[in-house]
């Protein structure tokens, strides 16, 4: 089954999924997942809605999950929750794109918690008696003891009235320093009962590595930890699904995004790893002058997969010192490094993920 992706509702990753390729596309699924700083109406709310259309153009349907909402959030506060409020977005912007030709199938996949609340899931059912569509589980820390998944599964389809074969489960273990023997077995057992009671439709197991600090200005080489647990569920006899979330840490930082702009660094995917790059701004320096001394020495590596492999890494190429482009801000490094990271899952086999 196609890998699956989680991302965060920010302008890099989104501007990244804009970005996908048509061919690349069929090879790998989507998840975003909405934050408060969202705002109705704002820059990366009009880049939500465009993503969501542009996964549409590629003959799939991006899967949102609400999370990390608050009841503050404005999407939250919306009559009908968030889902049906981005589903008539979404809805209303299609005949922009496809005039009399809209597409049949519905403009998103709701991604509930396996502890979502009566309210949530018969919201849910009303989307799925407006448009017939898929609904996906999260099962977060499924290491969790006093979690009845079977009673919580079963409850959800009831509730949401989606049809069997059409739930699909998403077995999340968050932020992984490493692959543990006992992280394993609790997601292997999630996953053992999640395909009991789904049937053919898909299961995934989700992790991350990306760690939420950087903490050395040197060049380190990271073990993707989400494809060693992968794996060893896989040993454990079950067909489960990779999901990972890209290049950025499971747990959006407290509070939104940064109040300041970091030191240029770049996290790039390599087969069971990732490259951390970073640099030191000293008072004098320029940001995008260093962003640009940082990948000139990623493209000198020989795990560098060269411009043409994304869109990605056609403008990291393009940010070396001669290369006649620049960039300076988080968005523009993270759009850069998810590109490249989609493109990196959908083409590997499972051998070299």
């Amino acid at each position: 089954m196609p890998p699956l992706v989680a991302l965060k509702c920010k302008s890099g990753e989104l501007s990244a999924l804009r970005d996908l390729e048509k061919d690349s596309a069929p090879r790998v699924r989507f998840v975003v997942e909405l934050l408060d700083s969202v705002t109705l109406g704002g820059d990366v709310f009009r880049d939500l809605i465009k993503a969501a259309l542009h996964v549409t153009d590629l003959g799939r349907t991006l899967w949102i999950d609400t999370t990390w909402l608050t009841p503050a959030s404005p999407l939250a506060q919306q009559p009908g929750g968030a889902f049906e409020f981005l589903e008539g977005r979404i809805e209303s912007a299609l005949p922009e794109t496809y005039g009399l030709f809209v597409p049949e199938f519905p403009g998103l996949v709701p991604v509930v918690a396996a502890t979502a609340s009566d309210d949530e899931l018969r919201r849910v059912r009303l989307l799925v008696e407006h448009r017939d569509r898929d609904v996906a589980i999260r099962v977060h820390h499924p290491q969790t003891a006093d979690l009845d998944l079977p009673g919580r599964i079963r409850r959800i389809m009831r509730l949401t009235g989606a049809r069997p074969g059409h739930v699909h489960a998403i077995v999340d273990s968050g932020f992984l320093e490493t692959a543990e023997a006992r992280r394993i077995e609790a997601a292997a057992k999630s996953t053992t009962v999640a395909q009991d009671l789904l049937g053919p439709a898909t299961v995934t197991v989700l992790a991350g590595s990306i760690p939420a600090k950087r903490e050395t200005y040197a060049t380190t080489e990271r073990l993707r930890s989400e494809v060693s647990l992968w794996n060893g569920v896989r040993q454990e006899g079950q067909e489960a699904g990779y999901g990972d979330y890209g290049v950025a840490h499971p747990v959006p930082p407290a509070g939104g995004s940064q109040a300041r702009t970091p030191n240029p660094y770049l996290c790039y995917t390599v087969p069971r790893k990732t490259v951390i790059l970073r640099r030191k701004l000293e008072s004098d320096d320029a940001r995008a002058e260093m962003f640009s001394d940082l990948v000139d020495e990623l493209v000198e590596r020989a795990d560098f997969a060269g411009s043409g492999y994304s869109w990605g890494d056609h403008e990291l190429a393009r940010c070396r010192r001669l290369g006649g482009r620049t960039a300076a801000s988080v968005p523009r490094w993270v759009s850069m490094a998810t590109s490249h990271h989609l493109e990196h899952v959908a083409r590997r086999s499972e051998a070299d993920l």
